[in-house]
């Protein structure tokens, strides 16, 4: 039989024989003979978004633009109809069709899928939009405001879309992304200050108890600067398949950076503006992220030097200012990719060595704790600001 084309009526499936609409008797709407194998039929393709199904698709694309698109990368349950199958039964003829159908098994109907109840408790209705959670925009804020969901970072009122971003919506996100760099401070019920202070917590390996976290940051950087990250992550990606080793593309890993701090910055949330004093580590890295050129040579040369032990970076944050009863330290995001482990120092090092993206300095001689160094820009972003108490 002939594959697929466009039959009668412009049907997409390409029909191998007549459609059953042509006419004739065989006890099945009306073939004169049997009808195809189902294999030589395929659904019709939609032309609207698969997202929200409510406007066409733009060019080439499964969505009717950027919003959908984000939105379906994020996580956010589609509002388009999806598709379930008819139930076949065994025609005069033998075929599987469908009573209320000419078409076979494998054709889709579509039909939304089922809504929730509002998470509201003693709320007797239905979630607004499948996947929303909540039947009206007051139980929304009411979700946040009851503690069943976390709210978002920027307005604070409404729960985030869902656990992969921080925001409500594109308006807060687009709104805190115009403003970067930016500090968003994360309220200590929400999970992800539960997530990073016990990363603080148990990372800590000297003597000594670790700290109390006292307030944590989110820190959101200008697109430009995340884009050129997320790019070097893809190449370093491509170059170690590193997700078919069931790890994070890339070998991304989360890493403490301790340095000077010179002002008060997050002391309290009315305090988050960047000082303007070219000592002030801190909020240079903010302002403009990881510069290996400003960089002092260590142990293994001059790169952009991190840790898995908070404690061993607590030891270069220099204490805590003048004024302040906090320290602060960075929790980044680094690229790994091929690192090249060693135990002993070469102060020589510019670069990763030969085949490799980063040194993995493991204890041995002369280093009590570990270290992960970088040697580009991009390898490396700040992605919280932790405040812990300085005694």
């Amino acid at each position: 039989m002939g594959g697929p084309a466009v039959g009668p009526g412009g049907f997409v499936g390409g029909f191998a024989q007549p459609p059953p609409w042509a006419g004739g008797g065989s006890g099945f709407a009306g073939y004169p003979y049997a009808p195809p194998s189902p294999q030589t039929y395929t659904a019709p393709l939609s032309n609207m978004c698969a997202q929200c199904g409510k406007r066409p698709k733009f060019g080439t694309f499964e969505y009717c633009g950027r919003t959908c698109g984000r939105a379906a990368k994020n996580g956010v349950p589609p509002t388009a109809p999806q598709p379930v199958y008819n139930q076949p039964f065994a025609g005069g003829n033998g075929y599987a069709g469908n009573r209320n159908s000419i078409y076979p098994s494998e054709f889709p109907i579509y039909q939304p899928p089922p809504m929730k109840p509002c998470k509201i408790p003693d709320c007797n209705k239905s979630e607004q939009s499948p996947g929303s959670g909540y039947c009206s925009y007051t139980h929304r804020k009411l979700g946040v405001t009851k503690g069943i969901d976390p709210g978002c970072l920027k307005c604070k009122e409404l729960p985030r879309l869902n656990d992969k971003t921080h925001f409500c919506g594109d308006k807060c996100e687009k709104d805190a992304t115009s403003k970067a760099p930016l500090l968003l401070e994360v309220p200590t019920t929400d999970p992800r200050f539960t997530d990073v202070a016990g990363q603080f917590k148990t990372a800590w390996k000297h003597n000594n108890s670790p700290p109390r976290v006292a307030k944590i940051y989110k820190i959101i950087l200008p697109k430009t600067s995340l884009d050129a990250y997320e790019t070097y992550k893809r190449t370093i990606e491509a170059a170690g398949s590193f997700s078919k080793r069931k790890m994070q593309p890339g070998n991304e890993r989360r890493r403490w950076h301790g340095t000077r701090r010179q002002c008060k910055i997050g002391d309290d949330s009315s305090n988050l503006k960047f000082c303007s004093n070219s000592g002030c580590s801190l909020c240079c890295i903010l302002k403009n992220s990881y510069d290996v050129k400003f960089a002092a040579a260590g142990m293994f040369g001059k790169g952009i030097y991190t840790s898995a032990t908070s404690s061993k970076s607590d030891t270069y944050t220099r204490g805590a200012v003048a004024g302040s009863p906090y320290k602060a330290m960075f929790l980044n995001r680094v690229v790994v990719g091929q690192g090249k482990i060693l135990t002993s120092a070469d102060s020589s090092l510019t670069e990763a060595p030969t085949g490799f993206h980063s040194v993995i300095a493991n204890p041995g001689s002369g280093l009590n704790y570990d270290e992960l160094i970088v040697y580009n820009n991009d390898a490396i972003r700040p992605s919280w600001l932790l405040l812990y108490n300085a005694t």
